[in-house]
């Protein structure tokens, strides 16, 4: 009773500890871009939900972004972006509301959708966790994951609601409703580079279903996409991304930022990023008798590799590590709770460091990706096994007795 006791502070503790840290951190944030919207993705959306109802034809243009952001934020209009809008026009249509209030109006919306969104993927969370697990060891594990350090860094992104949907997916997929759990994943279909290898890797697992609901929901935002922009907006959003992200790949989480940063070349992290892509499916599909019948595990896999090997994913992107970490907790939660808690060690820690060495995380993407292949599940056999039924011969003779 007094380990038990001495446990069940100690959790308390680190709870209370984790949770002062990780939300301080998150007010901060939150603050910071409510009142500063031209310093965050706030920006960007907004001139999205402008141009997407005034002129979709002009969604993925550079000097019509320009033109918005400098009219939102009252200020000359500059030589580069801001911000640019580099999603789906699906996407922009989903924030076209906030071109009806004014920029600071829509960041505190966007603030606070963002904060309760998080507070339901922390929920939805913990329903995923194993029955045997603590309600406090849940909390601590699953709100490390979600509130992680990296998270918080820029609340106004796609990030919180994907985090819902590939939750959702997966308490549907556990149900065995893989086709709407398939449809209900191609959200993360708004920042494609952090579910891209999660097709290879449900084939992989021979899960036809939910990859071919992934495939229809994934069609259905890019054919709702060209019906809104027109299909001159693919090549547009295609030529706009390459104009803007080469020069931001060493600032991004994966290995291809890595590389990135070693040769000085933005444009040799992304073409490293479609190596470690395929040396990627490669793994996925040697490994496939890991993932076999474990299509839950294969989109946990599957997430964990696209961040890694993706060439432009930013550090808020992190928060989808959550899945994969409560997966983990199901079977070795202490590990689980070291992973989550590195996410947000990894982030503290590399703020001291030059721009160059600030790639911590991936060696925390690299922990969890092995875990998971490496943790199988424990397969519980019952001691009182049911009684087999005895042959009919030995029960006639039984009767006969009986009647003697």
């Amino acid at each position: 009773m007094g380990r038990d006791r001495l446990r069940h502070v100690t959790l308390w503790i680190a709870l209370l500890s984790v949770l002062a840290v990780l939300g301080s951190g998150l007010v901060a944030e939150a603050h910071r871009e409510a009142t500063d919207p031209g310093n965050s993705d706030a920006i960007a959306f907004a001139a999205g939900a402008h141009l997407v109802l005034a002129d979709p034809q002009q969604l993925y243009d550079p000097a019509a972004q320009q033109r918005v952001e400098a009219e939102l934020l009252k200020i000359p209009q500059a030589t580069g972006f801001i911000d640019p809008f580099t999603n789906l026009a699906a996407g922009a249509v989903l924030l076209s509301p906030l071109a009806r209030v004014s920029l600071r109006t829509g960041s505190e919306i966007e603030v606070v959708a963002a904060v309760l969104l998080m507070c339901g993927a922390l929920l939805v969370a913990i329903r995923l966790f194993s029955p045997e697990t603590s309600p406090l060891l849940k909390v601590l594990i699953a709100g490390s994951a979600v509130f992680s350090v990296p998270a918080v860094s820029a609340l106004i992104q796609w990030d919180a609601l994907m985090l819902v949907a590939l939750l959702g997916s997966v308490l549907l997929a556990e149900r065995q409703h893989y086709g709407w759990a398939g449809v209900l994943l191609a959200t993360l279909i708004l920042k494609p580079q952090v579910v891209w290898l999660v097709f290879p890797a449900l084939a992989a697992a021979r899960s036809w279903r939910y990859l071919g609901g992934l495939l229809l929901g994934a069609a259905g935002w890019f054919g709702m996409s060209v019906i809104v922009a027109g299909p001159q907006s693919i090549v547009a959003l295609g030529q706009l991304i390459a104009l803007s992200y080469p020069a931001q790949a060493d600032n991004s989480v994966g290995l291809p930022s890595l590389v990135s940063a070693l040769t000085g070349s933005g444009v040799s992290g992304f073409v490293a990023g479609a190596g470690f892509g395929v040396l990627a499916t490669a793994l996925l599909f040697w490994r496939r008798n890991v993932l076999r019948d474990r299509p839950v595990v294969a989109v946990a896999l599957g997430i964990v590799l696209s961040v890694l090997c993706s060439p432009h994913v930013n550090a808020e992107d992190l928060m989808l590590v959550a899945l994969p970490v409560v997966l983990i907790a199901r079977h070795r939660p202490l590990l689980a709770l070291g992973e989550a808690l590195a996410v947000s060690l990894a982030g503290l820690a590399q703020l001291q460091l030059p721009m160059v060495y600030r790639h911590l995380e991936l060696f925390v993407l690299l922990a969890v990706a092995v875990s998971l292949l490496l943790i199988r599940p424990v397969q519980r056999t019952s001691l009182a096994r049911k009684p087999s039924r005895p042959p009919r011969l030995r029960v006639a003779s039984d009767a006969s007795m009986r009647l003697t």
